[in-house]
């Protein structure tokens, strides 16, 4: 990402400021890696927005997330997908840790 760059999360059309986390990195050919994240809990549908903004271009990323029922048949299913998430985030999380100490 060029130096200019940040994140805008905004949760159902407005702007958000908590819950973010942010992580980047130096690459070895001077580019940025850099990963926005949101850990967030609700309790009814919700669309979430990422836009990614620079001098160079801005992108936008969008998700819709439905809530049913907690007595839902699909809420097994849900759980271990979330766990599978959430390890992946923390694989991630561990991964960017080791680069740093690396470089």
């Amino acid at each position: 990402g060029p130096d200019d760059s940040y994140f805008v999360w905004k949760k159902n059309g407005q702007k958000m400021k908590a819950c973010i986390t942010e992580q980047s990195h130096m690459l070895c050919d001077g580019r940025v890696h850099v990963l926005s994240w949101v850990k967030d809990s609700i309790s009814e549908n919700t669309e979430y927005k990422c836009s990614f903004i620079s001098k160079v271009g801005n992108r936008t990323s969008e998700v819709h997330i439905t809530v049913e029922d907690k007595d839902s048949t699909g809420q097994d299913g849900w759980t271990k997908e979330f766990d599978i998430w959430r390890s992946a985030i923390s694989e991630h999380d561990k991964m960017m840790q080791s680069w740093r100490k690396t470089w």
